[in-house]
This record gives structure tokens, sequence and C-alpha cells, in this order.
């Protein structure tokens, strides 16, 4: 079963005590999980910690992370140097 979340127009700590609930409920549920941020305009550091420990979680219960980003999220990680 797949299942998405979504965050529309800011990805960033102010949503993540809602965020990481709602990814853990996810990745319990979820063979493969998309994590839709293609309409946020802004990201920051944290939000980015989330999915990299997201992703490392999914690698060891054999899940997927999908993810779709917006042009922002993506200028973002390559000026961090995180690759997802």
């Amino acid at each position: 079963m797949n299942g998405t979340i979504t965050f529309r127009d800011e990805f960033t700590i102010n949503q993540l005590s809602e965020g990481i609930c709602e990814l853990k409920d996810a990745l319990g549920k979820w063979d493969e999980v998309t994590v839709d941020i293609g309409e946020a305009k802004t990201v920051d550091i944290a939000a980015i910690q989330m999915l990299v420990a997201a992703r490392k979680e999914c690698e060891k219960t054999g899940r997927k992370l999908v993810l779709k980003m917006s042009d922002t999220a993506k200028k973002f990680l390559s000026c961090t140097g995180v690759e997802l």
C-alpha cells in the first residue's frame, strides 16, 4: 500500500512536530510513502534532516520513500550537499 504526506508553502522546523508523527504513522502502515513538498516555497535544514532520517529508516525496514520536491527544495539540497 502507498500513501502521501503533503507539505504546502513551508517545510520547516515549524511543521516538524506534526510532520514527524504523520511520517512515523505512514512508515508503519505503508510500504511506499511519498513526501510531497512540491509546493513548498520555504525549506530548512531541520526538515531535510527529518527526510534523511526517514530515508535511513526505510532502508532498514525495506520500505520506499519517494520525494516530490519544488525547485526551491532542490536548490536548497544542492547548496547543502544533501542527496536524497
